[in-house]
């Protein structure tokens, strides 16, 4: 039997060690920082910490850890997982060095113009402001702007969405020049692209990109993708691996793309192995890179591990080893969805230690499954499952189903059945939504240049 340690105490970790021993040739270990009530479920022993290197080294030698695997990118910016492979202890996550396709959204820009890599955009790195400014002119202002460094999916800012005239363009490309977001006091600025994002996660060996099926993310904190931008609302996929508004040529050209990333990387010594997720936006001419992690999404992780009918240790373990093969790959043809709790107030003003009562019996009578998130394990009575929140996501709500309604009228159904206050989307799935995004792209496609 494997013993695996596992990085992380979100949502997607959960996922991930649920994943992990959906088979029964796995012992679970986990480095965490909250404690999860699912992961602490699941795991024979666990360390609260997951930067701790020396701490996390000490527990894998006291275990007898054969591999290791990290949810979230910090411990991949912190060097983690060198530390760990030095020590003897191999990982399914790439080396600090190889996340920089993550940590550098300069890295990630360069490494697609090297090796011409397909989906590119323009785009332009700078330190000095008037460059900056110079090109959001050259495109109309209508730019998407980022900080250089980590923002946990919340730093990056579009025309339309957070700008409504030049000079918010340029106060925002001055605050993060002065500031220095993550220690980096430059800005990538990039032309904004129409469309409808998407999500695509490639495993990877260092040699090899194996794609899997298609989920769309819902960043907004609001209905109607209105509100700030959060971690993630929840996502969805469809049960033919496709979304609505992505065909499969439109498929088979992203999935394309990430063999040559990883080609690229490895032509330049930092060899990928672990999961490469794929931001796109599918576009009137074709899928074009908004930008890649080094890690599963979240909360697309849950929906992308729920699918996969193929043993994810052995995944894991050809990821380390180099030996991936499409035909280890199967991957289950149902519609997910899945809908994250949070504390009132999330994305702007969050509430924490807010009281939830979860009836984890009752989630399951209405069709769906529970994933711990960011929260305080208080206590388990007759099996109720009191937490109360922190500031980040608290539970996620994931069911699959024949169609996607199916899995959506489940995970709402679910929802009703937490005691509490705390706030959701509603409308992550919904027909007239999909109608929407589907007549947006629709109407780009027939657009004139």
């Amino acid at each position: 039997m494997q013993k695996i340690l596992l990085l992380g105490s979100g949502g997607r970790e959960h996922a991930m060690g649920a994943a992990l021993v959906r088979g029964g040739d796995a012992q679970l270990f986990v480095a965490m920082n909250d404690a999860n009530p699912g992961l602490m479920r699941l795991a024979t022993a666990h360390r609260r910490t997951e930067s701790n290197a020396a701490e996390i080294i000490a527990f894998c030698k006291e275990q007898k850890i054969d591999f290791c695997v990290s949810g979230p990118e910090k411990p991949l910016a912190d060097g983690i997982t060198d530390a760990l492979t030095a020590a003897g202890f191999p990982c399914a996550s790439p080396s600090r060095a190889a996340a920089q396709i993550e940590t550098s959204k300069i890295f990630m820009r360069q490494l697609l113009d090297r090796h011409r890599v397909d989906g590119q955009i323009k785009y332009i790195q700078t330190a000095r402001a008037e460059e900056a400014i110079a090109f959001a002119e050259s495109q109309n202002w209508r730019v998407a702007v980022k900080p250089v460094g980590l923002t946990g999916g919340k730093g990056v800012k579009v025309w339309g969405d957070h700008f409504s005239d030049p000079q918010h363009v340029r106060d925002d490309i001055a605050e993060i020049l002065t500031q220095g977001i993550s220690g980096h006091h430059q800005a990538v600025i990039e032309e904004l692209l129409e469309g409808q994002e998407f999500t695509l996660h490639f495993y990877c060996d260092g040699k090899h990109a194996i794609p899997s099926p298609l989920i769309q993310d819902h960043k907004r904190a609001y209905d109607r993708d209105r509100g700030p931008n959060t971690g993630g609302m929840g996502a969805y996929s469809c049960e033919n691996g496709l979304l609505p508004f992505v065909s499969q040529a439109d498929y088979d050209a992203a999935a394309a793309i990430g063999p040559q990333v990883v080609r690229a990387m490895a032509a330049e010594g930092t060899p990928f192995h672990g999961v490469l997720y794929g931001q796109f936006m599918m576009t009137r001419s074709g899928p074009r890179i908004i930008e890649f992690n080094a890690r599963f999404g979240d909360p697309e992780a849950i929906n992308a591990l729920s699918v996969l009918d193929s043993s994810y240790v052995d995944i894991c373990r050809s990821m380390i080893e180099g030996t991936l093969r499409p035909d280890m790959f199967a991957f289950r043809p149902v519609a997910t969805l899945l809908l994250y709790v949070v504390p009132p107030g999330y994305g702007t003003s969050p509430v924490a230690d807010t009281p939830l009562i979860i009836d984890e019996a009752a989630i399951r009578r209405a069709g769906a499954v529970p994933y711990y998130a960011s929260c305080n394990f208080q206590s388990e009575t007759n099996g109720l499952v009191s937490i109360t929140t922190t500031r980040s996501r608290t539970l996620g709500l994931f069911a699959e189903g024949a169609t996607l309604e199916a899995a959506r009228t489940r995970v709402l159904d679910a929802v009703k059945t937490i005691k509490g206050h705390f706030a959701h989307r509603t409308d992550i799935g919904a027909p007239d939504v999909l109608a929407a995004k589907m007549a947006q792209m629709m109407h780009l496609r027939q657009r004139v240049a």
